[in-house]
């Protein structure tokens, strides 16, 4: 058996400790060795969440780094500052796995992109809902064309975060940190799903709205709204808000030229092609679906994300979701931003230095 993977794990807060360092220890043991952890204030580890003993704990990122044998770093800090992170990581030999959004302006993730290539080491970012058994196999479907060209479809992600979740954050809905609010930070899931299972770059986003309606203290949006258009002539709707108290579901729906499909909380629901219901071809579900009302989720796709990584860099396979993918996601939403301060439709590309203002 080949000798473990020996990883670190970059801030220790609801990403780092529940789902990163969790998921690893829960599906990932026989692969990787959790060798240390950093993060900028102090880790008891006995208390709160307990921290293996062989486990490192680190306040100073350099030293963190240097720690013997690491290979690869898991960086899960405030989404505004993980350029720093990869970039420095990169520079000391590390492969890195990045908390989604990877950053919160183009130019950011450029510069990340490059600093990984440039010191050839491997970036990926964490878009673990691509791992659900029923998108997995809706991917095939529309690869395979059996739903016909995509004319139109929606996505919504339609949750609720109370004020703590704000309030009690120094990052969690300001512009620096969250890169925005309820599409940078929740809904950039579904706007990555969305683009990968249409398979088509963006052409231009028509139209964006980005309000405060409930969480009126924060920076970024707690509402939002986007149509884009695909290359493929696909025309979609984007929703992303964390202000539907107690918090709704998740839904996906496409409409092709011979198909058509429903996806609820990751799982499909209804499905046509060839003129009839095609739901028998999906088990009944995917396993636990994702609170719309708290940001604490299940590790079944974490896992499967995490192994699909690891068992890529190992033998020197194409890893999932690297850098210039997971910039896409980032693209589309920057852009429903720039529509909605210029109130004017965007082109894609745009310039890359954009960083929204988000004002009334």
């Amino acid at each position: 058996m080949s000798k473990k993977i020996k990883v670190g794990i970059v801030g220790f807060g609801l990403a780092g400790r529940d789902m990163h360092y969790a998921g690893l220890k829960k599906g990932l043991s026989e692969i990787v060795d959790i060798v240390a952890v950093y993060n900028r204030s102090k880790i008891n580890r006995n208390t709160g969440f307990p921290v293996d003993n062989h486990i490192m704990i680190y306040n100073d990122y350099q030293l963190f780094l240097n720690h013997p044998g690491m290979e690869v770093v898991h960086i899960t800090t405030s989404s505004g500052s993980h350029k720093e992170f990869i970039c420095e990581a990169a520079r000391n030999g590390k492969h890195v796995i990045c908390d989604k959004p990877i950053e919160v302006t183009l130019k950011r993730i450029d510069d990340s992109i490059a600093e990984c290539r440039n010191n050839n080491v491997v970036l990926s970012v964490s878009f673990q809902h691509r791992y659900a058994d029923h998108l997995l196999k809706l991917k095939q479907v529309l690869n395979n064309g059996l739903l016909g060209d995509i004319v139109s479809g929606s996505v919504e992600a339609k949750l609720y975060r109370n004020n703590d979740y704000y309030m009690k954050s120094s990052w969690h809905g300001t512009l620096d940190g969250d890169g925005g609010a309820a599409l940078m930070n929740q809904g950039i899931h579904y706007v990555d799903l969305i683009q990968w299972l249409i398979g088509s770059p963006v052409v231009e986003i028509t139209k964006g709205i980005a309000e405060r309606l409930i969480h009126t203290g924060i920076e970024g949006e707690d509402f939002g709204y986007g149509e884009v258009l695909f290359k493929n002539n696909a025309k979609i709707s984007i929703l992303s808000g964390t202000c539907f108290r107690p918090g709704i579901d998740q839904r996906i729906e496409l409409l092709g030229t011979k198909g058509w499909v429903q996806v609820i909380n990751s799982n499909v629901r209804m499905v046509c092609w060839d003129g009839k219901n095609q739901i028998e071809q999906f088990n009944q579900t995917t396993g636990p679906e994702q609170s719309s009302s708290s940001p604490a989720v299940e590790l079944e796709n974490h896992i499967k994300y995490f192994k699909s990584f690891y068992s890529a860099l190992r033998e020197g396979k194409n890893i999932p979701v690297p850098g210039e993918e997971a910039r896409k996601s980032v693209e589309i939403v920057l852009g429903i931003y720039k529509a909605h301060e210029t109130k004017a439709k965007v082109k894609i590309p745009y310039n890359i230095d954009y960083k929204p203002e988000l004002k009334e």
